[in-house]
């Protein structure tokens, strides 16, 4: 962990008791001065030190009020404040009362809370060494430069063994914390892995009976006939998507149990369309019975945008869906949805004429664990749509009356609001962008963006971008004109870039359509252009879900190939079946196998001229098969492979690397982006 992290991290723990510990400093100091002056006199006070330290904490108090380049460097201030007004003040005040009981016991008490406010324990260890080694040089020259200053050494074990030990238990507790915390992560990316599995299968049914249906742009027929293999091979893919579609739900359902009392990370938040997202949660709910769909209707005023996550949105939906049909009592039931736009805010309103709630269970529904007793509820679904609404800035109500029904009411602030716009700050300050080029104007003006947005700012030469392995940034802006076309630097950059989802710039002085065979499809910029808006730019590429800026027209991703042979190796039947109709649909030969071992054993007697490959797999999974096969020092040591995987952690991405995969898409994967990357290898 870097030294700035570790004291960003320092801060965000402390933030929700900083205001209390900013008022009690800034009181605490000045009041104490009475105290040990007057009422209990102590042989030194030293009122002017007391202030500074008070004003200090001052800083703190007032620090939401600041403007955002301060608030963004308040990391930085907590750490000086903490190292000044705890060890460096209490210590100087001990030896210079001649470590006194009164000013020993308020040592020992600044120690208790200086672990109490710095979590990281090297950062603790760090301040509390400056702070009494500062307080021993300042005493030192308060008293005249003189060397008898009265250090009480026996005291030192006692405060040695304070801090070693509430430490100690401190850094057990932290420990079995981020322990729970990465088994959480852990569960969660096997929860994403579960559920990337029956969407990839449902992906690739859809493109499979897309592929069978004729198309009417070749040729217009009123009447289109279908051979019998291929309505026998529909019913097939159908019976199988509906089984996927039902186990991704039931995926969804455990996703929602799994939901803890943590904070909703915000760092996927873009802008979105509410109506593009209640249309799609209306479209792709998962229906118990065709006609269920028919009771959903739409009333929408005028749309609006909010800033959040979309899939996110579509799961509270999904939940206000399911409790409404788990508690309809009619055969006329109904759920209106309505979206109303406002100055200030805007709604979404969720109406049904079921069952209803009583007065006495209303305020309980958003109490995590709380059901209404009928079978199927865990009591986790409503918790997390408050959850979610409170994460985007907004709120959910319940209105209802038994018999009558339900009204959930969820309010989103306006994009321009001031608290849209400061969780927008705050996202910010959390980006890295990486700016390649060597132009000074270019340079100087981003420089000065990252300064007043509050953004990480990298600035590098091409050939520290080759040099450097995968960055973790949002971001990445490559100037074109800096490149020496001579030496390739474009080619051997953007295949470095086939392993990143963040958003890449191209800047050059005359934009134009230009394709890598990676697959990296960058947004071309006019340089002036980015000189003149680059504060809104980035702000769209950052937060828009579709860019202010131009991006060329994507290539048709035909596959024009001679016979071509691919091994789909994948422990999911439905999935490698479901791939491999597919792939024959586009002229392929393809072989199947559901483990790395078989994969490998059929290579010394079938030579193919691809390999896609999944991830989790048991026995052999496809990183070390990939190894395997990179090493085997046979012809078929060379054979592309393209990782087919639901886990895109950096850990994961840097496995893939590392095997001599050749490259790797995302489970669900898209028919488009897997043909293209095929064509881009064979």
């Amino acid at each position: 962990m870097s030294v700035k992290t570790a004291m960003q991290k320092v801060y965000q723990y402390a933030e929700p008791n900083l205001s209390l510990v900013g008022w009690m400093g800034f009181i605490g100091f000045p009041l104490y001065y009475i105290v040990w002056a007057y009422i209990f006199p102590q042989p030194y006070e030293n009122l002017t030190l007391r202030l500074a330290c008070s004003l200090l904490f001052l800083g703190i108090v007032v620090r939401k009020k600041l403007k955002r380049q301060w608030r963004n460097r308040m990391h930085l201030y907590y750490q000086l404040v903490i190292t000044l007004c705890l060890p460096f003040f209490f210590f100087y005040m001990l030896i210079m009362n001649n470590w006194s009981t009164v000013w020993l016991m308020s040592f020992m008490s600044a120690i208790f809370l200086h672990i109490l406010l710095v979590h990281t324990t090297w950062v603790m260890c760090t301040q509390a060494i400056i702070g009494i080694a500062l307080a021993v040089v300042c005493a030192w020259i308060a008293q005249s430069f003189s060397l008898d200053i009265a250090l009480d050494w026996s005291h030192m074990p006692i405060f040695l063994f304070t801090y070693i030990f509430g430490n100690a238990f401190y850094l057990r507790n932290q420990v079995e914390h981020e322990t729970k915390v990465s088994i959480a992560k852990m569960f969660g990316a096997g929860i994403a892995h579960e559920m990337r599995n029956p969407l990839s299968g449902l992906c690739s049914s859809i493109n499979v009976i897309q592929s069978l249906i004729p198309n009417q742009k070749d040729e217009k027929k009123t009447t289109y006939q279908l051979s019998a293999e291929d309505v026998s091979l529909l019913n097939n893919v159908s019976d199988a998507a509906m089984k996927l579609i039902h186990g991704g739900n039931e995926t969804i359902d455990l996703l929602l149990a799994s939901v803890d009392e943590s904070a909703v990370s915000r760092s996927t938040f873009r802008h979105h369309s509410a109506l593009a997202v209640v249309e799609s949660a209306i479209e792709s709910y998962s229906y118990k019975q065709s006609k269920d769909q028919l009771a959903i209707s739409l009333n929408v005023c005028s749309d609006f945008d909010f800033l959040g996550n979309d899939t996110l949105l579509r799961y509270v939906m999904f939940n206000l869906f399911k409790n409404a049909f788990h508690h309809r009592n009619t055969e006329g039931f109904y759920i209106h949805v309505r979206l109303k736009t406002g100055k200030e805010e805007n709604q979404i309103v969720v109406i049904d004429n079921g069952l209803g709630i009583t007065p006495d269970v209303i305020g309980k529904i958003f109490q995590d664990f709380y059901t209404t007793g009928k079978s199927g509820n865990i009591g986790l679904g409503l918790p997390f749509c408050k959850k979610m609404m409170v994460s985007f800035g907004g709120s959910i109500q319940c209105k209802s009356e038994p018999g009558e029904g339900c009204q959930f009411t969820m309010t989103f602030p306006s994009v321009q609001s001031k608290i849209v716009k400061e969780i927008r700050d705050e996202l910010i300050s959390q980006k890295s962008v990486v700016l390649v080029s060597d132009n000074e104007s270019l340079v100087v003006r981003t420089q000065d963006l990252s300064r007043s947005l509050g953004f990480e700012l990298i600035v590098l030469d091409v050939a520290a971008v080759l040099d450097k392995k995968e960055p973790e940034y949002d971001l990445l802006i490559i100037d074109f004109d800096s490149m020496d076309t001579r030496h390739n630097y474009l080619d051997r950059i953007e295949s470095l870039l086939s392993f990143t989802e963040s958003n890449i710039v191209y800047l050059l002085h005359h934009p134009v359509q230009r394709y890598k065979k990676q697959g990296v499809t960058p947004v071309w910029i006019e340089t002036k252009t980015w000189l003149k808006n680059a504060d809104s730019i980035i702000n769209g590429l950052l937060f828009d879900s579709h860019e202010d800026v131009s991006k060329p027209a994507q290539p048709q991703n035909t596959v024009e190939h001679t016979r071509r042979t691919i091994m789909v190796v994948d422990d999911s039947e439905s999935l490698r079946k479901l791939t491999a109709v597919l792939l024959e649909k586009q002229g392929f030969d393809v072989i199947q196998f559901g483990g790395g071992k078989q994969a490998i054993e059929a290579l010394n007697t079938d030579p193919v001229d691809l390999i896609l490959m999944d991830i989790e797999m048991p026995e052999l999974d496809g990183i070390e098969a990939s190894r395997l096969i990179r090493a085997s020092n046979k012809k078929f040591s060379t054979v592309p492979i393209i990782a087919h995987t639901g886990d895109v952690s950096l850990i994961a991405l840097d496995s893939i690397k590392l095997s001599g995969i050749s490259d790797y898409i995302v489970k669900p994967a898209d028919k488009d982006l897997l043909l293209k990357k095929i064509a881009d290898l064979v």
